[in-house]
């Protein structure tokens, strides 16, 4: 429906975007015109010669956020928005966000007024659409703000806007990654600005940064410019280079808990089947609903969660039949697999398999959340499973402990 292709779009659906608590307006800009208003009225402000009018900005009223509108303004955003921001944009400024981008979208109206009479002489509205997105293999994410006219009349012909930004946290700024320059406001063209900030954080190590941008909006016909609007999300950006297998610096919104979207119908269809039975279960792990997995990223407890749910037959463990390996769920890279799952333990939380899964030694039609379950899958299955999903580790930076869910689809 909208301009939302992206250089990293999936293949497979995308889970819902969360969202964050609304942008709290600035009460300096909620009530600016308010405070205009009662300094002309009790006659405080003077006009300068042949510049009579001053200008304020107030919230906008939400009937600006339509179908069309939002068709119009993804045509004309540099870097394209995901789809959820459209859907979701009420107007009011609230943040959505996944796990590598986020957006908000604002409406806004400038005020003309003036002084000498307290009479509103002009009105512009506009759109003030926020885009923040990362990159898993760069150390640098940005953060856009365009500003889109959607309205006016009156003496506002010849305003400008332009802005500036700053990172807050383990970041950096430097000046020539700041791109927001004079620009004049107009219903045809495209009037936007830009910061590049940089992880601060150096190897083995994670940070967040809180990135800010303000802009002002200003026309030398005024005696009174409004006052600059700054935009901030709710939430922290982390850039790491702890995330195993691969040496990038790369960045992630870890408010939002990754989601590992695996298919039925996809390569490797009895991993799926195993991670859906197991799941049905009453094992974690499920999204949207299920209590999280965590990261392990230690190879030592790895090793004995895979060693305890799927023991080799030399070790007393289960035959395996030709072709097949045996795959154990939760994965032996979370705190929740058949060991770890179990600390402090005399002794594991007991397995589970299923009727197809070819381990006679593991009872069946055992459920709860307690334990780990073992199925006999394809090897060439079992291992392009695991490539992917240490693919999916390292494209969403799920480092250690981080919270994440896999997801069934058809």
């Amino acid at each position: 429906m909208y301009n939302a292709e992206r250089a990293s779009a999936p293949t497979l659906p995308e889970p819902a975007p969360q969202s964050a608590p609304s942008m709290k307006r600035s009460n300096a800009l909620a009530n600016s015109c308010d405070k205009l208003q009662t300094k002309i009225d009790a006659g405080q402000l003077r006009a300068e010669d042949e510049k009579p009018e001053a200008a304020c900005i107030e919230p906008g009223s939400a009937s600006a956020i339509t179908d069309r509108r939002m068709s119009r303004l993804a045509a004309r955003t540099p870097a394209a928005m995901p789809d959820y921001c459209y859907d979701l944009a009420t107007g009011n400024g609230a943040w959505y966000y996944t796990r590598k981008d986020a957006c908000a979208i604002s409406v806004w109206t400038l005020k003309v007024t003036d002084i000498r009479t307290g009479r509103q002489t002009g009105q512009l509205e506009y759109l003030q659409a926020d885009l923040i997105y990362t990159s898993h293999d760069s150390p640098y994410w940005a953060h856009q703000v365009v500003i889109d006219k959607t309205g006016g009349w009156g003496n506002i012909s010849g305003t400008t806007v332009s802005g500036s930004g700053s990172c807050a946290g383990s970041c950096t700024l430097a000046a020539g990654d700041i791109d927001f320059p004079v620009q004049t406001i107009t219903t045809a063209g495209t009037t936007y600005g830009d910061i590049l900030p940089k992880s601060g954080r150096v190897l083995g190590n994670s940070g967040k940064g809180r990135t800010t941008v303000s802009y002002r909006l200003a026309n030398t016909s005024w005696t009174l410019q409004p006052s600059g609007v700054t935009s901030t999300p709710t939430f922290d950006v982390r850039c790491d280079s702890a995330t195993p297998g691969t040496t990038d610096i790369g960045c992630v919104i870890p408010d939002y808990e990754a989601v590992d979207v695996v298919s039925l119908t996809g390569p490797n269809p009895e991993y799926a089947r195993h991670v859906q039975a197991a799941q049905a279960s009453g094992l974690p792990g499920a999204y949207p609903d299920g209590a999280p997995l965590h990261r392990l990223t230690d190879s030592a407890l790895r090793d004995k969660n895979g060693n305890t749910a799927c023991p080799q037959a030399a070790s007393g463990g289960y035959p395996r039949p030709a072709d097949y390996s045996c795959d154990e769920y939760p994965f032996r890279s979370t705190w929740q697999g058949a060991f770890t799952g179990s600390l402090p333990q005399p002794a594991p939380n007991p397995g589970r398999t299923f009727n197809w899964c070819q381990i006679s030694a593991l009872p069946q039609n055992v459920t709860g959340p307690d334990g780990w379950s073992a199925c006999m899958i394809r090897a060439k299955q079992n291992s392009s499973a695991g490539s992917l999903l240490n693919r999916f580790y390292i494209e969403n930076r799920v480092i250690e402990r981080d919270a994440f869910r896999v997801w069934i689809v058809a």
